[in-house]
């Protein structure tokens, strides 16, 4: 009896990054997911399940092991990506992570190595997915081990279709290629949004009430060196607990001395952050890199248990030679449906890359699109940001209605990132000097929006003097029990006590149900400010306790309108007019007369669509430029 070979051990095929998607009916191209890369080897009913590093995975995740044991193969080897799926069909690293017993996973199987008693790994691509795919129909795995189909030529159109639907980006196959081990340009992966692998070399406290870490401090190896690469904060879409484990884990190998070579050049962070040994891997989505090696608009997406620290490298696209030319001269025919380079968009001057990337799927609209509403509302609306500090709001892709802030990142210091277009101020914190950008001009909004900025929020005082402020801002936020008429009742109760106070107020809405009413001051020290708008907050509340409150929890004031005078605490901001907001329907926070400020009034009709037209008529704030009071503080008397 001739006993047959064992099974080859699980050596992965490696995809080289690439600039473009290659061209021509030469390749095929599949949806590259977010997970972990899994070799699946079956064994009559033995099941196992490795990484690309060598190790033993199947306690990891027994349902896709029990699934492969029903294969209907005595001996197989797989490859494939294990990844959670999101109810919108796309894979998520970041869910992945957080996974709990009851989140759905899949192993997605793209290619199949030896089936029963065949080494299939000479065999061309396609040949092999004929059989993979034979294979899979003829198994009955419950919907756990899914076939990765692809399409032929067409690789430009199949990568911008991908990042329209959220994906991570494709990996190109050459057709005709055998199966080889390691990385080459065989296999070629287009991503939609950069992202890598990254080392944690230290962390930092969190700021105020949260838990577990403020921010990871990452790096690449140079050789033998790793060279830092900037921070990423743990900001939504990370559990208290997740990040408290993470914690744990770090400080079992913290050290006191930073693994970065050259050292961190930021006197804040060698004095106050928390430095381990270089031991794991967290996987990055951001950007770009910068010309000093550092990387912008960083997102973690979770740790790479599969991944040594050691391989981990800046990613650079490889250079790929041209389409061989023709024996007519021409170049090689593009495949059917292919669609030609589009032409960069140019807005204001500025080019706007990923111009097809969706940012509000509810209405079809772009990253083109929130460009040109920025460009073309900025003559109403640079008077409102002009010369102050911003905070904004970046969406790196779709924004997810049912996640806080959209699932998009809140950004408030601009040193490694900002554009060009736009002005830079160093201002002093409590315990470093921040740098903020100032958009004072209409390309530097549509620069913003070319950086994926959809919300622009903006301080109470001017660049030059943070904390003198030069309006006050009065912001309405009503409990989902609370009609619009009572918040329109309660914007006219403030205005009149202000005006009891001799003080002018303007009114705008916020892109939600919330009001701000708005005071232009002669320069004011910011702590007076918040005494003033503290006093007149509680003297509403005093005024009827059952519809007012100033406690910011939510819980409890259901029926109830907030009166928030915390934002004119210090450095604390409201979101600009004119600006959009993260949420359905493109919402617009528009700058009203008080006369059109009736019941009657729906918030709703202000967005993306409709702004335009309205910010061309004649300015209800006109006379706010030209108006400075001076504040004075209530008595209680007068309250």
């Amino acid at each position: 009896m001739v006993s047959k070979p064992p099974l080859p051990d699980f050596e992965a095929q490696l995809a080289t990054l690439v600039e473009a998607a290659p061209e021509g009916d030469g390749w095929l191209h599949e949806q590259k997911f977010d997970g972990y890369r899994i070799g699946l080897r079956k064994e009559g009913r033995d099941v196992e399940l490795w990484s690309r590093r060598g190790q033993d995975w199947t306690a990891e995740f027994p349902a896709i092991a029990t699934a492969g044991a029903r294969l209907a193969a005595r001996r197989a080897l797989l490859d494939g990506e294990v990844a959670a799926v999101l109810p919108s069909g796309v894979t998520s690293f970041q869910a992945l992570q957080n996974r709990r017993p009851d989140t759905p996973l899949a192993y997605f199987v793209f290619d199949l190595l030896v089936l029963d008693g065949h080494d299939l790994r000479g065999q061309p691509i396609e040949r092999r997915k004929e059989k993979l795919r034979a294979l899979l129909e003829a198994s009955q795995t419950a919907g756990l081990l899914r076939y990765s189909d692809h399409v032929v030529g067409g690789g430009g159109a199949f990568h911008r279709n991908a990042c329209r639907l959220g994906l991570e980006g494709i990996v190109s196959k050459r057709v005709g290629s055998p199966y080889r081990a390691g990385r080459n340009l065989d296999w070629q992966k287009t991503k939609c949004m950069h992202r890598q692998e990254f080392v944690l070399g230290g962390f930092t406290d969190p700021e105020g009430a949260r838990e577990g870490i403020g921010a990871l401090l990452i790096g690449v190896y140079d050789g033998d060196r790793l060279r830092w690469a900037g921070k990423v904060g743990t900001g939504p879409g990370w559990t208290a607990r997740y990040l408290g484990d993470l914690r744990r884990r770090l400080e079992k190998i913290e050290v006191a001395r930073a693994p970065f070579d050259p050292a961190v050049d930021d006197s804040w962070l060698r004095r106050h952050a928390h430095w381990v040994r270089p031991q794991l891997v967290a996987e990055i989505a951001f950007s770009e890199w910068t010309d000093d090696g550092r990387i912008r608009h960083p997102s973690m997406q979770g740790l790479r248990g599969d991944k040594d620290p050691r391989d981990v490298r800046r990613e650079q696209p490889a250079a790929v030679r041209a389409p061989a030319k023709t024996r007519t001269g021409g170049r090689r025919p593009r495949a059917a449906g292919a669609e030609a380079g589009a032409a960069a968009a140019v807005v204001r001057g500025i080019a706007i890359s990923h111009p097809d990337r969706v940012i509000y799927a509810d209405l079809g609209l772009t990253k083109l699109d929130v460009a040109r509403y920025y460009g073309e509302v900025a003559p109403a609306m640079v008077p409102h940001v002009r010369g102050r500090p911003l905070t904004l709001l970046r969406c790196g892709g779709a924004i997810d209605y049912g996640a806080e802030k959209g699932g998009c990142v809140m950004l408030r210091h601009g040193k490694a990132w900002g554009p060009r277009e736009l002005r830079r101020v160093k201002i002093r914190e409590l315990r470093k000097t921040g740098e903020y950008l100032v958009a004072d001009t209409p390309e530097a909004l549509v620069a913003l929006a070319q950086m994926g900025i959809v919300e622009i929020h903006t301080w109470n005082a001017p660049a030059e003097t943070p904390y003198v402020h030069d309006r006050v801002v009065f912001d309405f936020d009503p409990g989902p029990d609370v009609g619009w008429r009572e918040v329109v009742a309660a914007a006219r109760l403030v205005r009149e006590l202000l005006a009891a106070r001799k003080l002018r107020a303007w009114v705008k809405t916020t892109g939600g149900k919330g009001l701000h009413v708005v005071v232009p001051i002669a320069p004011t020290e910011g702590a007076a400010c918040l005494a003033f708008s503290q006093s007149v907050a509680e003297a509403l509340v005093e005024s009827d306790r059952r519809r007012f409150t100033t406690s910011v929890p939510k819980a409890g004031r259901e029926k109830q309108i907030l009166i928030d005078a915390l934002r004119n605490g210090r450095a604390n901001t409201a979101v600009a007019a004119f600006s959009l907001r993260a949420r359905p329907g493109a919402p617009v926070s528009m700058p009203l007369d008080w006369d059109e400020l009736t019941p009657r009034l729906d918030p709703a009709r202000f967005t993306i669509r409709t702004a335009l037209a309205r910010a061309r008529e004649s300015d209800p704030w006109a006379g706010f430029w030209k108006t400075r009071q001076k504040l004075r503080l209530p008595s209680s008397s007068r309250a």
